[in-house]
Formats: structure tokens, sequence, C-alpha cells
């Protein structure tokens, strides 16, 4: 059965009852569902027929479920050898850095304590051997019950066949750009993301600290050296490791209200859904200011340094 012909109601394994179509990307479906066997709301991956990135898909949610960290996704099957391939998932309800950012950034240390466990949780995946390689605001979730979920690991880059040279420093960066858009409410890298982009000078994003008040110096330095792998103080941020040492003394976060009526953490949706549902604490924000050096005699842009993938 390929993927267009798949309906709502179609089930899987003779217990997974596909209930919402959610989003759909080249080759892959995802759909909100249900284990009937379990009596629980799953996430599902089905794939179109002839798609080759299937197995690989597959085998990296297979590698993905035995990583030891509860911030990951839970992979609860996957398989190929059937008709309709599939990954069964955790179905994710909160809200995701995209959602928290609505309203602009955040505060300074809740936007570092966000980061600093999504760094801690990379950490363990590569650990294993698995990486992201595809960070975006959206696989970033503040979950209904308090806690920081990290989508995608492993899957999403064998699904879209993204490789890097250097996937560990990949993966810092895509995390120093997290750290950026928390910071400022605005995203400094590419990807399909819905926030406004960063500011530039001369083609360089503008650094965090004249986009938004009252960013610490040393946030705005590890942006740089991360996102950006500015040679400034240490020198650049090569892992997700070195970035959560960086962040080791920033406060983790706090449980705060989640809106009961929080939508599913889903993939960024083909089809104009939303998943708008409530909001953090932020801090005013500022654009513009002219360029120069500071005290130190540093420009204030990064320099040369422009984002770039794979290393």
């Amino acid at each position: 059965m390929s993927t267009s012909m798949i309906e709502p109601g179609a089930r899987l394994a003779g217990r997974y009852r596909l209930d919402e179509l959610v989003s759909q990307t080249e080759g892959a479906s995802f759909w909100k569902a249900t284990d009937e066997t379990l009596a629980r709301l799953v996430a599902v991956w089905t794939f179109t027929e002839g798609f080759p990135r299937t197995a690989d898909a597959v085998r990296a949610a297979r590698a993905t479920s035995r990583i030891a960290d509860s911030r990951v996704t839970q992979v609860f099957d996957a398989d190929d050898a059937g008709p309709t391939p599939y990954v069964v998932e955790e179905w994710v309800v909160g809200q995701s850095l995209t959602d928290l950012l609505k309203q602009g950034p955040l505060q300074p240390e809740r936007a570092a304590g966000l980061v600093a466990e999504a760094a801690e949780t990379l950490a363990t995946a590569n650990a294993t051997g698995l990486f992201h390689l595809n960070l975006t605001p959206d696989k970033l979730i503040w979950s209904v019950g308090g806690a920081v979920k990290l989508t995608g690991i492993g899957v999403d880059a064998a699904q879209r066949g993204i490789a890097a040279e250097h996937p560990a420093r990949e993966d810092a960066q895509g995390l120093g750009r997290l750290l950026y858009a928390a910071l400022t409410g605005h995203w400094p890298g590419p990807g399909r993301v819905e926030l406004p982009p960063a500011p530039l000078v001369d083609g360089v994003p503008r650094r965090p600290a004249l986009v938004a008040n009252g960013v610490p110096p040393r946030f705005d330095e590890l942006v740089g050296r991360s996102a950006f792998q500015a040679p400034v103080g240490p020198g650049p941020v090569g892992s997700p490791r070195e970035l959560a040492e960086a962040l080791a003394d920033v406060p983790r976060l706090v449980p705060i209200p989640v809106s009961p009526a929080a939508a599913p953490a889903a993939p960024p949706p083909e089809r104009g859904t939303s998943r708008n549902t409530g909001q953090m604490p932020s801090t005013e924000h500022r654009s513009g200011g002219g360029r120069g050096r500071d005290r130190g005699g540093r420009s204030r842009e990064f320099g040369d340094v422009r984002p770039r993938r794979g290393g």
C-alpha cells in the first residue's frame, strides 16, 4: 500500500489506527494515530512506495529508540518489511520553540537553560553515533508535562538524506542557532522556519546583543562560537558536549503552566496547521543600531564568519 493510497482509519500492523494526516514531506507522511492495543495516542510516519530512504529512516528510528535520555522523542515501533513501512513515535504535546517565541524572545537564562538541555540530549545521542543535522525551532519542545523534548534525532537526517563531514560540529552550529533564536526571536540559519530572519550586516547576522535587549555578553559570545564558529574567546564550539559544558552552570528549567489545549509538537506542517498554544515570559527586543566595535576592539558582528553546513 503506497502512502498516497492511505486514508484516515487505515490500520498498520493490526493495531495502529491512522486518525489524522498532520503533515507531508517528500516521500513521507506524518499522522496522529491511536495504538489500539495500549489505548494511547501515537505519532506515525508512513513512507511512499519506492521512497529510496525508507530503510535508512527505519534503521535510524530503531537506533534512536536505544538512546537512554527521556528528552529524546521515544520510538515505539519501526518496520519496513510489510506493504506499508512505518515508524511509530511518542505523540508529544506541548509548545515548540517557534510557539514560545510568538510574543518575543525569552529571558536569557531561560533561553540558555532550554538550549542547554537540548545540548545535553544531543551529546548523549552523538556518543551513540546518532546526530540531528536538521535542528530548527520546531524540533525543540517544551512539553505539557514540563519537560524538554527534542524531536527528529537520527530520523530527520536519514529521511531527508542529510549528511555532514563533521556531524558533531554541525549539531553544535544548530544548537547555536537555536540559542540565537531563543535570545532574539529571529532565525539566523537555513531551513523553513516561521520566525523572522536575523537582521544582516554585509550578509552576516547581527550578534544577539545588538538585536535584543539584555543579552549577557557570555551568551552573545557563545552564539558566535557555536552558530558561526567564530574564533573568539576559547575558540569555536565543536560539539554539543562542548556547548553543554559551556552552559553547565545555567539553572535548568522550572516547569511553567502550559495551556491544556496545547497541540502536538509535529514537524513543520505543509498544509497550514497551527500550534500557537500559549507563551513563556519574554523580554523586549530591538533591531537596528550601527555597525562598530566593542571595547575589546572586536567587530560587533561575527566578523567574516558566515553560517555554513557540514564543516
